[in-house]
């Protein structure tokens, strides 16, 4: 990161602003990093109960890189076993963005200027459950309790310490180490809640600015990894959906951006994929267009239409963005931004905000 673009994104600003927002925070960057690895990936070495670390290509703005992904090592039943990060690990780490844009973070002091400063939520194991149960229950229109989250207390805590004990090396394409990081640098327990230092991939990313806001409760309320790899790439590319535009994207890229690796004959994961694509609400309409060489089929192009209630979500999205990249701050540097109506359950709670935003706005103006 340039010291230009940290002088524009002070930290203290970019927290402010991370926190302004309801809504999960996504950055395209992150997400283009693979980071999990599913139990039955091919790719997973085993000596034992010791796996070695597994190497996942993915490309960004054009370039090549590899992450590579060496497992957490977590002692279960009194022997030291390899753990990597999967679905379960990707909806906490979600669940914990979304708690973190609502409640205050905090910097940690870093001896180093050139670093960037780590940042702590504080927490529980119940508040992470309740966040996945409350988007259940949103999407999918149910009244669980959150002793009915699919992840109980002993699933969370095994999951922050794989989440923390997972170490990912970014490669270029010549080989080269570009950067290493853990999603979580550490958590323990303070009285009946947790301490949760954020990796500093994440922190860098709020400083950068590079955020988008992207549909919340869809992202975790979804029980299948592939969907919810499927769901963070329309969020993050697919931000101008409008009737008669479709996304384009080849198969190639989604195997790669999905992890996917079901099966080697190429009809049989057009079709897979497809049908996963079309189980989507934010999916109107998936066409597949096949690339051959001969009568061999070697790759494909996937058209894909949105739909209407996702059309609606990208523009309320993008409004929220520009609210958000044109706002202006209080007399003590704090951000103000217009709220808007989807984020409330009543039109007089809304206007109530709506009003003390003006007067706030007001007063920055004298």
């Amino acid at each position: 990161m340039s010291e230009q673009t940290q002088n524009q994104f002070p930290m203290q600003v970019q927290l402010n602003l991370f926190q302004a927002s309801p809504r999960l925070n996504l950055s395209a960057t992150y997400e283009a990093i693979i980071k999990e690895v599913l139990p039955s990936d091919k790719d997973i070495r085993w000596s034992g109960d010791l796996a070695k670390p597994v190497e996942k290509p993915f490309s960004l703005d054009g370039q090549r890189f590899t992450s590579v992904i060496a497992p957490a090592s977590v002692k279960i039943d009194g022997d030291h076993k390899s753990r990597f990060p999967g679905l379960r690990e990707a909806r906490v780490e979600y669940a914990i963005i979304a708690l973190a844009s609502r409640e205050n973070l905090q910097p940690i002091p870093n001896r180093d200027p050139n670093m960037i400063p780590g940042v702590i939520l504080r927490t529980s194991i119940y508040a992470i459950r309740k966040e996945i149960v409350d988007s259940i229950n949103t999407r999918e229109k149910k009244s669980l309790k959150v002793q009915d989250c699919p992840y109980n207390t002993r699933d969370i805590k095994e999951a922050l310490e794989i989440l923390k004990r997972t170490n990912y090396t970014i490669t270029n394409a010549d080989g080269q180490k570009d950067y290493e990081f853990n999603r979580i640098k550490d958590f323990y327990r303070e009285g009946d809640k947790y301490t949760i230092e954020l990796g500093t991939m994440i922190v860098s990313y709020i400083q950068s600015g590079d955020w988008q806001i992207a549909d919340t409760e869809s992202i975790l309320a979804t029980g299948s990894y592939y969907l919810i790899r499927l769901r963070s790439l329309l969020n993050t590319k697919f931000r101008y959906a409008a009737p008669g535009r479709s996304y384009s994207i080849s198969l190639t890229a989604l195997v790669e951006k999905m992890s996917f690796n079901e099966s080697p004959q190429k009809r049989t994961t057009i079709q897979r994929i497809k049908k996963l694509l079309e189980s989507m609400h934010e999916v109107e309409k998936v066409t597949v267009e096949p690339i051959k060489e001969g009568r061999k089929i070697v790759d494909a192009m996937f058209h894909i239409a949105p739909s209407a209630s996702f059309i609606q979500t990208m523009l309320r999205n993008n409004t929220q963005r520009k609210k958000i990249e044109n706002h202006s701050f209080d007399s003590e540097g704090n951000p103000l931004i217009e709220p808007s109506r989807s984020d409330f359950s009543s039109s007089s709670a809304y206007e109530k905000a709506l009003q003390e935003y003006k007067v706030m706005k007001g007063k920055t103006l004298f």
